[in-house]
């Protein structure tokens, strides 16, 4: 039990200091280092590269339980993070990708 334990710590960012013994002194935190070669983007690093705004749209219920039941499905298929935003996003870009140009309004 405790290899996988340590194998599945090792791949992650946090791994284990397997040349140190721990100190009595020592808290359990210490034992642990941040890999500093894996870099991800921070969810506030996401958010800056693209510019949400909040807009109210009515949809009938059965789209929105549609939208439901989709991402229910993905999240049951092993995409444990997909969101209903991401959902309406995708669609949004099938929607857009099916036309070659989208004129702009006159604003």
């Amino acid at each position: 039990m405790k290899s996988s334990i340590f194998t599945a710590m090792s791949k992650s960012r946090i791994s284990i200091k397997r040349d140190q013994k721990p100190k009595s002194t020592d808290d359990f935190f210490s034992n642990f280092e941040i890999n500093k070669d894996l870099q991800e983007e921070t969810k506030s690093e996401q958010r800056r590269t693209v510019e949400y705004v909040r807009q109210t749209f009515l949809l009938s219920k059965e789209h929105l339980n549609k939208i439901k039941d989709f991402v229910h499905t993905k999240r049951k298929n092993g995409d444990t993070n997909y969101t209903q935003k991401q959902a309406v996003q995708d669609a949004l870009n099938l929607l857009f990708n099916s036309v070659e140009v989208i004129e702009p309004r006159n604003k």
